[in-house]
């Protein structure tokens, strides 16, 4: 047998043959993929989970059904699960066509496991936001459809919709209605509701889609987006990070926040039971109560977070244990994805004073935690059959200012759905809500279960007018007195009412008169709500004004919110009856916002005087005016990019051979605990400026889910070149006054009428926008250098401390 022929260099070496070398990367290729098609098995991510005692979690649905880089998920009265997702994101490549769908998923055998998929839309280009319509809404403005029927949803006795089914979403700069007309589950009519939103970045156009107890429809929109919507109330205007309100019988879009202010990316809308909204953030996990600031042209600036220790976690579409199919510890659980830290976080939600706070439950640990780097809970929800269900945008990439579009690592193939169930506990008979009478569909409002009041409810906010409330109004008269849950029935028969834009005032006086004080702060916003409707025998602000004196906080915040939405100078009747009673930080957020937005109507009372105006309001209305917002300047000075004023380099250079061979020593030989020890060293600065748990500066982003966050050659990146990468919300700013001030610092809150910047040895300023004369961002306060001193142990075990921040133990 003839030997190879052996090749020679251009310096008469020998050579491999050119077969062998080939055949070589064939075998590299092979176990490369054969390697990442391992760590992409759902067998080899469910093997890397840790749940909470008593607890199992099951593959629900995968990529096979359909189910690829999912954002958010949502159920229908028929328990089916609608999914979004995009394999777009973060960017279309050239020449690409983009075709993100929307999937509907079921299990029609009831085994725990989806097996039959329909795709309900296709051709999106990174769709954000979802939520189910309600039954018989459809149509120009979401009006009820006057059919006459008196059954919830209009579905025949197999549940084939004679109403069709239909879906928002949020898609870059439109609100669409896609409805399936024939009922074969494929939307075959699409209606642009709304238009005019901001696309700045992709990651923070209008998303978390979800409706209110009330039956408006509410989400988010962040830090890069300005939108400019039309509407037949005229164009709404929200500038940077807010969330939003849609009354869709109205066609009243109402914005709120606003500004460079934490949630900079809110990212989820949960309501409690008796329907206080909570806000999460995407960019820095805190929680946010929204109430104080629910008042129409309020644009109040910095608010402080409820989450008492966020740790530098990262959350989204969090979801409230309200299940029969849970144990009793965990009833009332608020359960986030944290898709920064691979996990979903147990935490509890009490009440304080007139607001909220959130923590970490002390008893109970994470429902479910991975040490597989791409498993991203982004939503929760619980299911028909009580479980708890995952969407799983599975990706060991998760930003798309981080690492690039084209890096291999980044998935755009895979996404799951995971369920969860407790271990010997029955699961929950989903309820007959398709096709179910109204008398049937009004008991499932009171159920203590999660899935069927909410279902329940968004059911009745459609259909027929005449039908449902006429039925309701005779179900609340035959309601027991003595019933323990009269209070909260009635609240959610008025949510109902709301929703239909439908006054019902005895109802209304049934709860304000309510023993529990959450339904008379919900009766509260109704007062507000209906105010240009009511008869002048029953005057809201003099409702409210007994409301300001309530025993209880919550309702006084209520009545606040209530009355700075109704722009009338008797108003300040029940805002400062209120400020003259116990006030707390929440109450405060309020008063000040009612102020700022009533002053139009209060100012020229204060001066010429009103049979109803005390004289000691005058001193006490000057005290709450103090912080009313700074007019915008008529052009305001648009920001240029500047040039850094810290060093750009050190000695190293972050090439990819030197970031490549540095992270090639964190895996072999990094020693995390020293590492920690180097990053607490004075000379290098690290905690002067960042924070890790209780410890550490405000200067630079928190460092607790760094190595959970990104991959560890692109931290090494920016710690060597930090002018590589800034992470939002951390940008320096140089602000030069008209007066010649110069200003260094990042921005930590603001409006449109002043900017509050920190500086580099965290004190804050406060200039007004108006007398900015120029603004630079000029990148970030870090210098490279400052790991030049370290030697290459040194520096290499402060990088395995760093990466392993986040990840689960």
């Amino acid at each position: 047998m003839k030997k190879p022929r052996r090749h020679k260099d251009s310096k008469g070496n020998k050579t491999r043959p050119l077969s062998r070398l080939l055949a070589l990367c064939l075998c590299v290729f092979v176990v490369q993929t054969a390697s990442a098609q391992g760590r992409d098995d759902p067998a080899t991510e469910l093997a890397s989970f840790k749940l909470a005692p008593g607890f199992e979690v099951n593959l629900w649905a995968t990529e096979k059904d359909g189910v690829v880089k999912p954002i958010q998920m949502r159920w229908d009265e028929r328990g089916r699960l609608w999914v979004i997702g995009s394999a777009t994101y973060p960017q279309i490549m050239p020449g690409e066509e983009a075709n993100d769908k929307v999937i509907i998923l079921e299990d029609t055998d009831g085994d725990g496991r989806a097996d039959r998929s329909t795709v309900f839309a296709d051709g999106l280009m990174i769709p954000t936001g979802l939520e189910i319509a309600p039954p018989g809404a459809q149509g120009s403005g979401g009006r009820g459809q006057e059919s006459g029927k008196t059954s919830a949803a209009n579905l025949t006795p197999d549940s084939r919709p004679l109403t069709p089914a239909a879906a928002y979403i949020g898609e870059g700069t439109k609100l669409w209605l896609m409805t399936d007309r024939d009922g074969d589950g494929k939307a075959d009519e699409r209606q642009v509701v709304l238009r005019g939103f901001g696309t700045g970045d992709n990651h923070q156009n209008i998303n978390s889609f979800r409706w209110s107890p009330s039956g408006e429809l509410v989400f988010c929109q962040g830090l890069h987006a300005n939108s400019r919507v039309e509407t037949p109330w005229g164009v709404t205007r929200l500038d940077q990070a807010g969330i939003w309100r849609f009354r869709l019988r109205e066609q009243r879009l109402d914005a709120f926040f606003g500004g460079p202010n934490d949630p900079q990316n809110p990212w989820g809308w949960t309501f409690t039971k008796w329907g206080a909204p909570i806000i999460n953030a995407g960019n820095s996990g805190g929680f946010y109560y929204a109430g104080p600031e629910l008042i129409r042209g309020w644009q109040g600036g910095r608010r402080d977070p409820i989450l008492l220790q966020g740790r530098g976690r990262k959350t989204s579409n969090p979801e409230i244990i309200e299940s029969a199919h849970f144990p009793d510890e965990w009833q009332g659980l608020l359960l986030p994805g944290g898709y920064i830290n691979n996990s979903v976080w147990t935490m509890r939600v009490e009440q304080d004073g007139s607001g909220f706070k959130i923590n970490d439950d002390t008893a109970l640990p994470p429902l479910i935690q991975s040490s597989h780097g791409s498993f991203r809970p982004i939503d929760v929800r619980l299911g028909p059959d009580g479980a708890l269900y995952i969407a799983d945008w599975y990706n060991p990439i998760i930003g798309h200012y981080q690492a690039s579009f084209r890096h291999p690592d980044r998935d755009k193939a895979h996404g799951r759905i995971w369920r969860i169930t407790a271990k010997g506990r029955p699961l929950l008979k989903a309820p007959k809500i398709a096709g179910a009478e109204l008398p049937e569909i009004f008991e499932l409002m009171r159920a203590k279960d999660r899935y069927p009041r909410e279902q329940s409810k968004r059911v009745l906010f459609g259909g027929d007018t005449a039908a449902v409330t006429g039925a309701l109004r005779t179900w609340c008269e035959r309601l027991d007195p003595n019933a323990p849950d009269l209070d909260f029935a009635l609240m959610q028969a008025l949510g109902v009412f709301e929703s239909h834009e439908t006054v019902d005032i005895p109802l209304l006086k049934r709860v304000l008169a309510a023993k529990t004080p959450e339904a008379r702060a919900y009766a509260a916003a109704t007062l507000a709500r209906w105010a240009d409707r009511l008869p002048l025998t029953f005057d809201p602000v003099e409702q409210l004004a007994t409301l300001a004196l309530d025993a209880d906080p919550r309702v006084r915040l209520a009545a606040i919110v209530a009355a700075g939405n109704i722009p009338r100078a008797e108003s300040m009747v029940v805002v400062l009856s209120a400020a003259e009673k116990e006030r707390d930080k929440f109450i405060d957020t309020a008063l000040h916002a009612a102020v700022a937005v009533l002053k139009p109507q209060w100012e020229p009372v204060a001066e010429k005087g009103a049979p109803w105006w005390k004289p000691t309001w005058r001193d006490l209305v000057a005290t709450l005016d103090k912080k009313r917002q700074l007019p915008a300047p008529a052009k305001p000075v648009l920001q240029k990019k500047g040039t850094p004023i810290v060093a750009i380099y050190g000695q190293l250079r972050a090439s990819p051979f030197v970031t490549a061979n540095i992270a090639a020593e964190v895996l072999t030989r990094g020693n995390p605990k020293h590492g920690a020890e180097v990053f607490r060293r004075v000379e290098i600065a690290c905690v002067q400026c960042h924070r890790v748990g209780d410890e550490g500066g405000q200067i630079g982003p928190a460092l607790d889910a760094i190595g959970s966050a990104q991959p560890l050659e692109f931290l090494i990146g920016t710690v060597i070149e930090p002018q590589r990468e800034v992470k939002e919300g951390f940008e320096t700013v140089r602000i030069k006054t008209k007066k010649g001030e110069e200003i260094i610092g990042i921005i930590v809150a603001g409006n449109a009428g002043e900017l509050v910047l920190r500086d580099p040895l965290g004190t804050e300023h406060t200039v007004a926008q108006a007398d900015i004369a120029t603004r630079e961002m000029i990148g970030s306060l870090m210098p490279a250098g400052l790991t030049d001193s370290l030697s290459p142990e040194d520096l290499r075990d402060l990088f395995a401390y760093l990466t392993q921040l986040g990840k689960a133990k």
